[in-house]
């Protein structure tokens, strides 16, 4: 986990644990995928980025997203008050620096 995002966060609240507490809500596995464009992470410039759909992310909100990222118009965000305010987006990791976040519609 990114240490920025680390200190700030108690572990308890974080988003994950949204989707434990959900009724009704299956747990998926962690899904990776490709939109087979090459990103760049905004910290420190790597091309290894990995994004990923976290468990317990609903399937039927996952076509949208992967058709967004096919298209190519999203952004990788790394900011704090984003993050913790995106539960419904697909995340990212930096596999150089290990900054990381959520993606966002552009």
């Amino acid at each position: 986990m990114n240490k920025k995002i680390e200190e700030q966060t108690d572990l308890k609240d974080n988003s994950f644990h949204f989707y434990i507490k959900r009724e009704g809500w299956p747990l998926t596995y962690m899904v990776g995928y490709c939109p087979g464009i090459k990103l760049n992470c905004p910290t420190c410039n790597s091309e290894k980025i990995s994004i990923f759909f976290k468990p317990g992310f609903i399937g039927k909100e996952q076509t949208p997203w992967c058709k967004l990222m096919d298209t190519g118009n999203f952004s990788l965000c790394n900011d704090y008050e984003i993050i913790m305010n995106s539960n419904y987006s697909p995340n990212w990791i930096c596999k150089d620096c290990y900054d990381c976040g959520v993606i966002r519609d552009a």
